[in-house]
């Protein structure tokens, strides 16, 4: 299935949704959608939040806790919620507060799982 079919079903399931972005391992988008026309803020926002991605995981398995699945960052009028996938991919979803934070990770969990799928 296209990856950007999968995005935009997520963006559909998360009205509050801005963008939904699938990167790779150094960032680099590989597909996305957003509600608005530029994807540039979504992009840099991506590339971002891979390097907490790499920081998050390096963190976790030093402190031999297991391995990084999912995180959240939160500011004042957006969240981004970001979910690692295989081989260091990893999706990211950002929305408008407010919003309903255990709907949109369940969401975007079920489009990693998706995703995660194509790579079997």
């Amino acid at each position: 299935m296209p990856f950007n079919i999968l995005l935009t079903n997520l963006m559909v399931d998360v009205p509050e949704a801005v963008g939904a972005i699938f990167l790779d391992e150094e960032g680099e988008t590989v597909d996305f959608v957003t509600r608005h026309g530029e994807p540039f803020d979504l992009k840099v926002e991506g590339a971002i939040q891979g390097l907490f991605t790499r920081h998050l995981t390096s963190s976790i398995t030093d402190a031999g806790i297991g391995s990084l699945e999912y995180f959240m960052i939160e500011g004042s009028e957006l969240a981004t919620l970001t979910h690692v996938l295989p081989d260091s991919y990893y999706v990211v979803l950002v929305v408008r507060k407010p919003v309903a934070r255990a709907r949109a990770q369940h969401h975007l969990k079920e489009t990693a799982k998706m995703i995660a799928r194509e790579f079997e």
